[in-house]
């Protein structure tokens, strides 16, 4: 088996992050992922998407901490892992600030990140950042395609709707291009996912897995990509015995490992709660069959 399995870092206490990263690596864990959000409202004014009652599931004092002081960071604490944002909601950002901090995790962390991209749900956040929310998945476009440019290092200009610069060029640039993956299930993001490395299911059931796949497929063979490198991340609810290999046999190269909620909400917990789920996730999955 040659799946690529990550340890996600939501909902985890800031203070226990170092260590966990370090303990995932011992592991054997490809990576650890972050979400992405820059508040918690009072009253939660969106819809969230991901549950049936359009609730989220954690409360005010969960910690976010921003995705790419945690790469840099934590990249300095270990040596093969990697990071990956799931997901990075560019549009609530302006291109160039996104551009530099990406760019710059990527060069501290020796270009062990991937950037994961979604366009968000919560309209509050676009608010008070000035982007404009209904124009997000247009823009998201013409961003990915700017900040492919920025992050070379070279002198670069762009003329288009949402970006229109005569030549400038950002320092330092990357030592290699930081991969792209693309999340979501709509056929915008499909299509856009096509375009670039990889995509991200986050999360899904095992049943949903092939009409998923045959999407992605058809959007890649549209788009004339099908003979390049392309990963598929994707969460896999409620596993079943066997369940990543059949995944893996589908096309799925990369899955999350255990979560940290209790009694499925983002609750503090203590670090050896957070050791014993990783090590039994571990043993079952990464390590079956090689003792």
């Amino acid at each position: 088996m040659t799946m690529k399995f990550w340890q996600s870092l939501a909902f985890c206490e800031l203070d226990q992050a170092v260590e966990l990263a370090k303990f995932a690596e011992e592991l054997g864990f490809y990576g650890v992922s972050f979400g992405d959000h820059l508040v918690t409202t009072k009253t939660q004014v969106d819809e969230y998407f991901y549950t049936k009652s359009g609730q989220v599931f954690w409360h005010p004092e969960t910690h976010w901490p921003d995705p790419w002081v945690m790469s840099a960071a934590l990249a300095r604490e270990t040596r093969t892992l990697r990071f990956l944002t799931t997901v990075y909601v560019l549009p609530m950002r302006d291109t160039f600030n996104a551009a530099k901090a990406v760019s710059t995790a990527a060069y501290l962390a020796d270009d062990r990140v991937i950037l994961g991209v979604g366009i968000g749900w919560q309209k509050t956040e676009f608010v008070l950042t000035g982007q404009d929310f209904h124009t997000r998945g247009k823009r998201v476009d013409e961003q990915l395609e700017v900040m492919r440019k920025l992050m070379s290092g070279e002198m670069v200009e762009y003329h288009g709707r949402f970006h229109d610069f005569a030549p400038l060029q950002m320092s330092p640039g990357t030592r290699r291009q930081v991969p792209i993956f693309i999340g979501g299930t709509s056929d915008a993001a499909l299509r856009r996912a096509a375009r670039y490395d990889g995509w991200l299911g986050l999360r899904h059931t095992e049943e949903e897995l092939p009409d998923m796949l045959a999407k992605l497929r058809q959007a890649r063979e549209q788009a004339g990509t099908l003979d390049r490198p392309f990963e598929v991340w994707t969460g896999i609810d409620s596993p079943k015995p066997g369940a990543f290999e059949r995944a893996e046999a589908l096309g799925v190269t990369m899955t999350n490992g255990t979560h940290f909620l209790v009694d499925g909400k983002a609750q503090p917990s203590d670090i050896s709660f957070k050791k014993r789920r990783m090590e039994e996730f571990a043993r079952r999955h990464i390590h079956a069959g090689s003792a």
